[in-house]
């Protein structure tokens, strides 16, 4: 069956893909397990030769890979425009230090040192919230490495999984250093099981996530895991307000709401709670919601149509525990997957849209009275990928962000990823780290060595 792509600006089909079958599956690892053993064996200094020019191709191609991204999953043009010159900035990163992060390291005392090796090929199954940044940054490290990728992008963006492989192709990369697999999801456990796949990374949610997780952990093989996210946003009495509610906008609706690690649950000292709520709900009603190839649109379309269900279901289920609804709560009448930015008070922290993690433009607020009832309600769910702290109190912000169960705490701003610092989550959040001098080594066999 072939793959389609619809635009969730206008429910429009863009275009129809065809899908790999068990030859091509076939045919396609053994050629990655080919390339790999070459691949490995090139300088780093190659390596690295090809993330510059990799990073430049994606710099000169920025524009047409944002229209595709929008096209596609309906992302802000000028957001998906800095998601591929973000791509790149990781690709130049990586190509001037992964030779650092992956050099030989003695151990201090002994005849011994750790070398980072490649594992060979790695399997990777993306989502489509970030088309392009996701894939590449799984892809850059592990290139960097000397491993090689297949990846099963998301049904839904089957034109930037095609692209990405142009891309790589067009940066000099040799056949099968990056392959797009066009498979549904009932062709991954057998691909795991492959004894020509070496490890497996995930991002998606939970559920995916353990499947994934228990496929890999039957053959014995390395699993990363980056999952889904219901981050805090905690915000003291002494916070710079103003700031605290403009990026709190921003961390909540940009990619239109469907990012991991938004900030999703609002917890604010009770002294200011009521006009941080009323400032927030103001600023929510203000953004101009339409056309994502307008500069002036602030939100965007739901990337899919079930993402409508999915948040009508959950704010329903919200208002059936006492959320009250002051800002949104539905779809905008109007061609495409458009839902209005919504506002939550008054919820009750155990409901079910509080546990669970959302992809819609809706914000909970929850105030508490103590530092203790904060760290409690930031904890209170299963995820623990990233969280916010906000006060102007350096001492207090930093033992808050200690007392977090997060991957990552950002203090006076919004989470985000960079290539330069390692990411990740835990418990219900994943584990495992991309990025950063850790994600560089992340995906290699750290080999001990020991002269006698």
């Amino acid at each position: 069956m072939a793959f389609k792509s619809i635009n969730p600006a206008t429910g429009e089909e863009i275009a129809t893909y065809p899908a790999h079958d068990a030859a091509d599956i076939d045919r396609l690892l053994q050629r990655a397990w080919d390339t790999w053993w070459s691949w490995s064996q090139e300088p780093a200094s190659v390596r690295a030769a090809f993330l510059e020019r990799l990073a430049g191709l994606l710099e000169e191609r920025a524009d047409r890979y944002a229209a595709l991204i929008t096209s596609e999953m309906g992302k802000l043009v000028g957001e998906a425009r800095n998601e591929v010159v973000k791509a790149a900035g990781g690709a130049r990163h990586f190509a001037a230090q992964g030779q650092e992060y992956l050099r030989d390291e003695a151990i201090p005392g002994t005849p011994g040192k750790v070398v980072y090796q490649s594992l060979g090929p790695l399997f990777g199954v993306m989502p489509w919230n970030l088309p392009f940044w996701q894939v590449l940054r799984f892809f850059i490290p592990a290139a960097m490495a000397g491993n090689v990728v297949l990846v099963k992008h998301a049904d839904s963006v089957q034109g930037s999984a095609r692209a990405i492989e142009e891309l790589v192709r067009d940066a000099g990369g040799p056949d099968g250093l990056y392959t797009n697999l066009a498979i549904r999801r009932d062709a991954v456990a057998g691909i795991i099981a492959d004894p020509r796949i070496r490890a497996v990374t995930v991002t998606g949610s939970t559920g995916a996530g353990r499947a994934v997780a228990e496929a890999a952990g039957a053959h014995g093989k390395k699993a990363v895991l980056e999952l889904g996210g219901s981050d805090p946003f905690i915000i003291f009495e002494d916070a710079d307000f103003e700031k605290a509610v403009k990026l709190g906008i921003v961390s909540r609706f940009s990619n239109n709401a469907q990012s991991c690690i938004a900030a999703k649950r609002f917890i604010v000292a009770r002294p200011i709670y009521d006009r941080y709520v009323r400032a927030y709900a103001e600023a929510a009603n203000a953004l101009p919601v339409g056309d994502p190839m307008s500069a002036d649109t602030r939100l965007g379309p739901l990337a899919k149509a079930d993402l409508i269900a999915t948040t009508r279901r959950q704010i329903a289920d919200a208002q059936a525990a006492g959320g009250q609804v002051i800002a949104g709560g539905d779809k905008l009448d109007r061609p495409g997957n458009y839902f209005a930015p919504t506002v939550i008070t008054g919820l009750d922290p155990n409901a079910a849209i509080a546990q669970e993690e959302f992809f819609g433009p809706v914000a909970l607020m929850f105030p508490f009275d103590t530092e203790d009832e904060a760290v409690a309600l930031a904890n209170a769910t299963e995820y623990g990928l990233g969280g916010a702290v906000w006060s102007s109190d350096a001492e207090k912000a930093a033992r808050v962000a200690g007392r977090l169960e997060a991957g990552a705490v950002f203090i006076n701003d919004f989470v985000r990823s960079d290539a330069r610092a390692p990411f990740g989550g835990v418990k219900g959040s994943g584990f495992g780290r991309e990025l950063g001098a850790l994600g560089a080594r992340e995906l290699t066999n750290a080999k001990l060595v020991w002269t006698a």
